[in-house]
């Protein structure tokens, strides 16, 4: 009778399934292109990028990536190695922390990360002999027994039991043979005392017997071992026969790697591939790869591996993990951005845009490839010179600018290649001093298109507004019908570093000045102008602080028209910028966080704020040189949240930019090291009730997260009552959303149920009620 009446129940309300993520959740956004190292198991190939661990499953071909959200305890992959034994794949992280993954659990080994060691910690290499996994470090060898999963011993081998670098190790006529950074080390295995450095001798007949070797393997019952200076591409092989070391594949001079399957040997060059069969001889070579029509002239190849049914898989600094089957060449890898270089962040209802571009501390450039992306509905899209042959010569995409008008409209600029226009995803036109009143950066070249671009945005009549560095005339308007008109930033022209602008809720353009040089400020049309000095003032009675913020480094429009300006000194706000033209003395104010002390704290005084961006219920976050991020209150007088790379999956502390989907709440870092979102609570209000939702609804018994009710008006009041009428909840929306924790007034969870959701506006003008299942 029970499971009737909850039947009856779930087709009263109705049975909603709505993707959505779970408020507090994580997700990361990195490009996989970027393989460095890769492992061929029974039915799957590992391959390591930049952007993490993929394995292709060689049963259903499907790619399946991990991340620290998906059980892998770091960020940041150095090397891996698969034991076929123990079927276990070893991962080793860059921070020295080891993951043994099993087909269904992750065990962490964190004894060398935590350890105090002084000097380098990093493991450069795995090996396997039987179930033992021998760790190639930084300071010598760790062992670890992968039946036990656990350290069984550190070895350090250098003169008087030092630390010693150690590259490579192999096991070999009954020895363990340690390729160092000073030479070629070896002891016998069985009955020796390892931890004795003793035990350990050095190969002295050998070319360059006291320096560097990087890699060493076994093929064909041969021993062979790498030579490298260290840099340029002089490394040397040799091979180990009849007591002797000789000359060794000679034509390849800079080694990543060497694997042997039994039957074929493959060595990796950096930009060459050579297969040797067991006699030694070179039986392929691949330096080039043809995926469909496209030919890739010169590769960027890291690892080989062959699997025993003879394909070869590479690991490919730009086109991933390459499957090579006879001729045919393929190039595989999990969907995401291009590459982890995050430099700008541009939000567009939900979509979310990403440029690479860049600018050095000195706003030189740093030549980054024509390249952006955008996210939408769950994928990307690219734009690079591969797919827009327009783009070639253009360099440091720094600002997107989307067409409030027409959002199939959108416009790019260029740190030193001027202006990019698109419609439809297609080119339209490249504006330089050639076609268009843009000026060039080297007037003393004037065949040179170097156009330096610094920001673009859309005033509301469809007017696109570019600040042009380094030039007189430093500020143009480009209008809806083709139409330009050019002004000059008097105190700032001709500088170097005319940076973002942003058109406020006036028309009124505000514009950064970066290093050191304030801020300028234009009205609607253009003909009034400012420099603004940025200055907070404070004044309690007591004390009267003037604080000069000059050094700015980002700018965000709230949700009330106040304008927060990043420094670094914190930030500075202007809570009514319309009266920059009618006082003279205009100052900002600078937060304070309310600690209960009566004591003026202001916000982030110590910190520089490098991107700013405002979620539905205008609070703001902030993202920081070194600090990673924080959300601070609507009015910057409490901290919500504070992710470090610490403290969360954060993927780093230096923020270079952040951009908010304004549909769901899903906040976007871009960070040093790639791109990363949090699902926030917060999203923009909307018009009215009419397309309310709960989720997830109906509530299962064994979920623990958090229900939301969203397309919310924005500062809705929500009260949430049981069948009968009795509260259990309240709140005041988020922006357009309100979220709660499945607890009742007395913090118990709710009965199973019926409830009821009734949500009005601020003004009780507008409202709506809506049901919601809870199944206990």
């Amino acid at each position: 009778m029970k499971h009737i009446v909850l039947l009856l129940i779930c087709l009263f309300v109705g049975y909603q399934v709505i993707a959505q993520r779970e408020q507090g959740s994580w997700q990361d956004y990195l490009s996989f292109t970027n393989a460095t190292k890769l492992a061929v198991a029974d039915n799957k190939v590992y391959c390591v990028t930049e952007g993490g661990l993929f394995y292709l499953d060689t049963d259903d071909n499907s790619l399946n990536k991990f991340s620290g959200m998906d059980g892998l305890s770091d960020f940041g992959i150095k090397t891996i190695a698969y034991s076929t034994q123990n079927q276990v794949l070893v991962v080793a992280y860059q921070n020295s922390n080891i993951d043994l993954v099993y087909e269904s659990e992750i065990i962490n080994l964190s004894d060398i990360k935590r350890k105090n060691i002084t000097g380098d910690k990093s493991i450069n290499n795995i090996t396997f002999n039987g179930s033992e996994a021998y760790l190639s470090c930084g300071f010598g060898i760790v062992v670890i027994n992968l039946d036990k999963q656990e350290v069984k011993d550190t070895y350090y081998i250098g003169e008087g039991g030092s630390a010693l670098k150690v590259n490579d190790i192999e096991f070999y006529n009954q020895n363990i043979y340690a390729a160092t950074d000073h030479g070629i080390l070896k002891a016998f295995f069985e009955g020796t005392n390892l931890l004795d450095f003793n035990s350990w001798i050095k190969e002295e007949n050998i070319l360059h017997a006291n320096d560097k070797f990087s890699h060493l393997v076994i093929h064909a019952e041969k021993l062979i071992a790498n030579y490298t200076p260290g840099s340029g591409s002089n490394d040397e092989s040799y091979i180990f026969e009849n007591e002797t070391w000789t000359s060794y594949l000679s034509q390849v001079k800079n080694v990543y790697d060497m694997a042997s399957n039994g039957d074929y040997l493959a060595v990796t060059g950096s930009n060459e591939i050579y297969v040797l069969d067991k006699s030694h001889l070179v039986v392929g070579k691949i330096n080039s790869y043809k995926f469909g029509d496209e030919t890739i002239s010169s590769i960027s190849s890291r690892c080989t591996n062959i699997s025993s049914d003879g394909l070869i898989w590479i690991a490919d600094y730009e086109h991933a993990l390459v499957k090579v089957s006879g001729e045919n060449y393929e190039s595989l890898y999990p969907p995401g951005p291009m590459d982890n270089e995050v430099f700008f962040l541009g939000s567009n209802n939900s979509d979310i845009w990403v440029t690479p571009g860049g600018r050095n501390d000195w706003w030189g450039n740093v030549w980054q490839e024509p390249r952006f992306q955008r996210f939408s509905n769950n994928e990307w899209k690219y734009y690079s010179n591969k797919e827009i042959p327009e783009l070639d010569g253009v360099h440091d995409i720094v600002c997107i600018a989307v067409d409030p008008l027409d959002e199939n409209h959108f416009f790019a600029g260029s740190w030193g290649g001027g202006v990019l226009e698109f419609r439809n995803d297609e080119f339209v036109q490249r504006y330089t001093n050639h076609n268009s009143p843009l000026q060039s950066a080297l007037p003393q070249q004037p065949d040179e298109p170097y156009v330096r671009i610094g920001g673009l945005d859309f005033d509301s009549e469809g007017n696109l507004w570019i600040t042009n560095s380094e030039v007189t005339k430093n500020l143009k308007k480009l209008t809806p019908s083709g139409e330009w008109e050019s002004f000059v930033l008097p105190e700032v022209a001709n500088s170097n570093n005319i940076g973002q602008v942003i058109v406020n809720s006036s028309d009124d353009k505000w514009i950064l000045v970066p290093r050191g040089n304030d801020a300028y400020v234009v009205d609607k049309t253009g003909g009034q102008k400012k420099r603004l000095l940025v200055t907070s003032y404070f004044n309690n009675g007591e004390d009267e602080i003037f604080n000069r913020m000059n050094d700015v480094y980002s700018i965000a429009e709230d949700l009330e028209e106040a304008i927060w300006i990043g420094t670094s000194k914190g930030v500075a706000v202007y809570h009514s910028p319309h009266r920059i033209w009618s006082s003279e003395s205009f100052y900002a104010s600078q937060p304070g966080l309310d600690l209960k002390d009566g004591i003026y704290h202001p916000l982030l005084e110590t910190e520089t704020v490098t991107a700013i961006a405002v979620d539905g219920a205008n609070r703001k976050w902030l993202g920081t040189k070194n600090s990673g991020v924080y959300l601070i209150s609507e009015s910057g007088e409490e901290e919500t949240l504070h992710f470090t790379a610490e403290n969360s999956p954060l993927l780093s502390n230096n923020i270079t930019a952040i951009a908010i989907n304004q549909k769901n709440g899903e906040v976007f870092f871009g960070t040093g090291e790639g791109l990363i979102s949090y699902q926030g609570e917060a999203i923009g209000g909307k018009d009215s009730y009419s397309n309310v939702y709960v989720y997830p609804n109906p509530v299962r018994e064994n979920y623990q997260g958090p229900v939301t009710v969203t397309g919310l008006i924005e500062n809705t009041d929500v009260k949430i009552t049981d069948i009968s009428g009795n509260l259990v909840f309240k709140t005041t929306s988020l922006g357009g959303q309100a979220v709660w924790d499945g607890k009742s007034l007395n913090g118990n969870r709710v009965k199973t149920g019926v409830y009821l959701v009734f949500c009005n506006d601020e003004l009780g003008e507008e409202t709506h009620i809506t049901k919601l299942l809870f199944i206990h």
